[in-house]
């Protein structure tokens, strides 16, 4: 009782946050998190003690930024919806895969070039994101739960009902494997909310990130100024300790010594350079107002920083490190698609012909290899011979995703490409 109470108090901190003309709060999450923490101030503590942790870490590293490999986050996506259009589709919620991982790979089309000032702190944070193929019990799944609710809008103090089935939402996978990611109406006065790293062991129930189904994707229901799905790369930075780039204060420190200092959050968009020589110390090129941890509209967003990609690497080592060894995303061995069914690809990595084998013989069956940003770039249809060499020779070096389709059953792998 005491929880729900402590959680209650947080939410009623959201009815203050509505900007000026009526304008969406793109991020609850430091809100939320500050009340909390003024109604218990072991809140504050695991933070502090999170923080030294953190910075042990970081300091420990050196300049060591790049991790062994790039690292991918099994992610589940919970849709809780009250009617037909808040039940974004399948594309919808992969269309908001595709934007993270450009936007953690620098992959986005309006990333920052090679002439801008900012240019050399810009990070390809080399995280991935993929649908979960397996669940907390080891069945396949698509990394997708629906669940259809009589819950009005989600907010205020019943906000944290969508992460409750009891409440009205769906319960969370275990956040020490899964990036949790709820989406739902949030009703018209905020966009997104997240949880810090610190409170996983203690809050386990509420891990995740809240987006409201207007600012989730990059299609559907999105809507401008949010609909390039930057409100979800925004909220898993803060899942990542991140902090907002105004360390959630007038000049305040974000702890990260590569964003530029900042007076206070941004909306809208600028021209650069976008209040040069600030009180708050920013210089001549003025304040990174196109850093994902602002409020600027989706348009105007294109980079995290080095530092920030470290601090998010010391997040996945010390409160996080379960997810480096998840296993919730396909591995490079056989996955069960169906009972009954097998389908095994080797070699992988391979050098260019992977070797598909399966039990059950078809001549319906269809091949296709998708990139990492979910582009078709190859496909082979009707097949009926199996085993089947797959040749991927002429294509570069990388990570792809490879669907064999047969009828309704659908298998699903990551393959790794490495001339």
């Amino acid at each position: 009782m005491k929880l729900k109470l402590l959680f209650a108090t947080a939410f009623l901190a959201l009815g203050s946050l509505v900007p000026a003309f009526g304008q969406q709060e793109r991020c609850a999450s430091n809100t939320i998190w500050q009340a909390k923490a003024d109604a218990d101030p072991s809140y504050r503590i695991r933070r502090d003690a999170a923080e030294v942790n953190t910075q042990n870490w970081i300091a420990a590293q050196g300049n060591a930024l790049r991790p062994a490999s790039v690292v991918t986050i099994p992610t589940v996506v919970h849709i809780v919806y009250n009617n037909s259009t808040e039940n974004v589709s399948d594309a919808q919620i992969m269309s908001q895969i595709t934007a993270l991982n450009e936007d953690f790979r620098r992959l986005n089309t309006d990333a920052l070039g090679s002439s801008h000032p900012f240019y050399p702190v810009t990070a390809d944070c080399e995280l991935e994101f993929c649908l979960a193929s397996v669940d907390p019990s080891g069945n396949t799944t698509t990394g997708i739960t629906r669940t259809s609710t009589t819950h009005g809008p989600f907010v205020n103090n019943n906000a944290d009902d969508i992460k409750f089935t009891q409440n009205g939402g769906h319960d969370n996978w275990d956040p020490t494997k899964y990036l949790n990611i709820w989406v739902g109406d949030l009703g018209n006065a905020l966009y997104g909310y997240a949880t810090f790293p610190s409170e996983l062991a203690t809050d386990p129930a509420y891990d995740g990130v809240v987006i409201n189904y207007t600012a989730f994707g990059t299609m559907g229901t999105a809507q401008a100024p949010s609909d390039l799905g930057r409100t979800t790369t925004h909220e898993i930075g803060h899942w990542l300790d991140l902090s907002h780039i105004w360390g959630d204060q007038t000049c305040g420190d974000d702890l990260v010594a590569d964003t530029e200092p900042a007076e206070q959050d941004n909306y809208g968009c600028f021209t650069f350079p976008h209040n040069p020589n600030s009180t708050c110390g920013s210089g001549p090129n003025g304040e990174m107002y196109m850093n994902y941890m602002d409020y600027t509209d989706d348009n105007c967003m294109a980079m995290f920083t080095l530092g920030q990609k470290q601090r998010m690497y010391a997040a996945l080592n010390t409160p996080r490190v379960g997810l480096l060894t998840a296993g919730g995303c396909l591995s490079t061995s056989a996955q069960p698609e169906a009972a009954g069914s097998l389908i095994l690809v080797a070699p992988n990595p391979s050098q260019g012909q992977f070797i598909i084998s399966t039990n059950k013989a078809s001549n319906k069956a269809s091949i296709v290899v998708l990139d990492a940003l979910g582009h078709e770039v190859m496909r082979q249809d009707r097949v009926s011979a199996f085993p089947y060499t797959l040749d991927l020779s002429t294509l570069p070096s990388n990570i792809y995703f490879l669907k064999v389709v047969d009828g309704n059953r659908m298998h699903t792998q990551k393959i790794i490409l490495a001339h």
